[in-house]
C-alpha cells in the first residue's frame, strides 16, 4: 500500500507544489487546509486566511486528483499562537508566531489528525531540507535566499522525523516552474508575507483587541535612568527600533531595552545595542550529541534572515549561553536563536532569547 501523507495546503503555490511532488513520487496524499483565523474583513493581499485561499487549495487538490479537507483549528491557533504572541509583547518580548504555529499547530494538532487517518508523515511547503539517517533526522538550511529552516529549528527530533519537505533545495522560480508543469491554478499567485492574523500589517491592532491593557503609558529613560519622555505602551516598541522615540540631543537614539515590569522603554546610542553574549531558554536540541562538552562551537542566527555568526555555546540547568566572536546588534528577547554547525548548513537546535549581556558599548558621552 502507498504511504499516506497529510499535505498542509494553505492555498499558495509552495504548498500546492509540495503536494504535487508527493503525488508524483507515489504517496497517498490527503490535502488539508487549516482554518486558523477568521478575518474581520476580506483578507489583505499578502495574507493566507481568506475564503479565496481555501478555494485555491481545493482547486489545486482537484487538479492533483487528491482529496481535500478544511479543518477548524481556530481554537488551538488562538491559544497557542495569538495568545502567546500577545503575552510575549506584554512581557516586553518580540515573538515569532510562525515558530509557534509550526510547533503547536502544523506539527502538533495536524500531526494528531494525521494519526487518526493512519498517515505517517505531514508535509509542508517550507524551503529547508531534512535528511533521515540511522541516528535520526538532520535539518539543513536551503541553499537559496528563500531558506526557512530557521522557522523549523524549534521542532523536536520526533516532530522532524514526521515532516516531509518536498521543496528541500528549490528556489522560488523552480517552484513556480513546477506549478506550471503540474497545471496548478496558483502558479502565478502572489506570495503571502504578513503574519496571517495581523490584518493590514499592523500587529498593534491585534494587541489592542486581545490585551488592551498593553497600551498603558509609561516612561522613556536613558540607560542611566534619566526620564526623557513618555510612551504609549511597551508593545509599540522592539529592541533596535528608532522610529517613534522622543527627540534628544546628540544624534539618533534606539530602543536598547524594554522593561515590562516597570513599564519602561530604555533608549540609547546605536553602539549601546551591541552585545557580545546572550542567554536563552526553551532549548531544543535536534542533535543533542553535539552539545556534550562544556562548550560547543556553533554559528548562530539571532533572527530570521540574520547572517550566521560564529559563537561558543554552553548549556547549564536547561539554559543556553552564547558568546559571540563579534558583537551582535539588537539581540532581542523573544526571538529565536538558531544554532548551526560551524562548518555546514546543518541546524543543530534553537532556543528563545531571554536577554543580551556582555555589553561592548564604548560608553562615550
Amino acid at each position: 500500500m502507498k504511504e499516506r501523507v497529510i499535505a498542509a495546503m494553505s492555498g499558495g503555490v509552495d504548498s500546492a507544489v509540495a503536494a504535487g511532488l508527493l503525488v508524483e513520487n507515489g504517496y497517498d496524499v490527503v490535502g488539508v487546509t487549516m482554518k486558523m483565523y477568521s478575518p474581520s474583513k476580506p483578507a489583505h493581499a499578502k495574507s493566507c486566511c481568506g475564503i479565496d485561499d481555501f478555494d485555491d487549495a481545493r482547486a489545486s487538490a482537484a487538479t492533483l486528483g487528491i482529496p481535500h479537507y478544511v479543518l477548524d483549528f481556530e481554537e488551538v491557533f488562538r491559544r497557542n499562537v495569538i495568545d502567546r504572541f500577545a503575552d510575549d509583547y506584554a512581557a516586553g518580548r518580540t515573538p515569532n508566531p510562525c515558530v509557534s504555529c509550526n510547533n503547536f499547530v502544523k506539527l502538533g494538532t495536524l500531526a494528531e489528525y494525521a494519526d487518526r487517518l493512519g498517515a505517517r508523515y505531514v508535509a509542508t511547503g517550507h524551503y529547508a531540507r531534512i535528511e533521515r539517517r540511522d541516528d535520526g533526522p538532520h535539518l539543513f538550511r536551503n541553499v537559496h535566499a528563500k531558506d526557512q529552516a530557521y522557522a523549523l529549528a524549534q521542532l523536536t527530533p520526533g516532530q522532524l522525523s514526521r515532516l516531509l519537505l518536498p521543496l528541500a533545495e528549490f528556489d522560488k522560480a523552480t517552484t513556480r516552474a513546477n506549478a506550471r508543469r503540474l497545471g496548478l491554478p496558483v502558479h502565478e499567485k502572489a506570495e503571502s508575507q504578513d503574519i496571517c492574523f495581523v490584518e493590514g500589517g499592523d500587529y498593534r491592532s491585534v494587541l489592542a483587541r486581545v490585551r488592551p491593557e498593553i497600551n498603558a503609558p509609561g516612561d522613556v529613560t536613558t540607560s542611566s535612568g534619566e526620564r526623557i519622555g513618555a510612551h504609549g505602551g511597551v508593545a509599540n516598541y522592539t529592541v533596535g527600533q528608532r522610529a517613534g522615540l522622543p527627540a534628544t540631543a546628540g544624534g539618533p537614539r534606539y530602543v536598547t531595552r524594554i522593561d515590562a515590569t516597570s513599564n519602561t522603554i530604555v533608549i540609547g546610542r546605536e553602539d549601546e545595542l551591541l552585545a557580545g553574549e546572550l542567554e536563552a531558554d526553551t532549548v531544543n536540541l535536534i542533535r543533542p550529541e553535539r552539545f556534550t562538552r562544556e562548550e560547543t562551537r556553533v554559528r548562530a542566527m539571532i533572527r530570521y534572515r540574520a547572517a550566521p555568526s560564529p559563537a561558543t555555546a554552553s548549556l547549564r540547568d536547561a539554559l543556553l549561553r552564547l558568546r559571540f566572536e563579534r558583537p551582535q546588534r539588537a539581540i532581542t528577547p523573544g526571538q529565536l536563536v538558531a544554532l548551526l554547525d560551524p562548518e555546514s548548513e546543518e541546524v543543530l537546535g534553537a532556543a528563545t532569547i531571554t536577554a543580551s549581556c556582555g555589553a561592548v558599548a564604548p560608553g562615550r558621552p
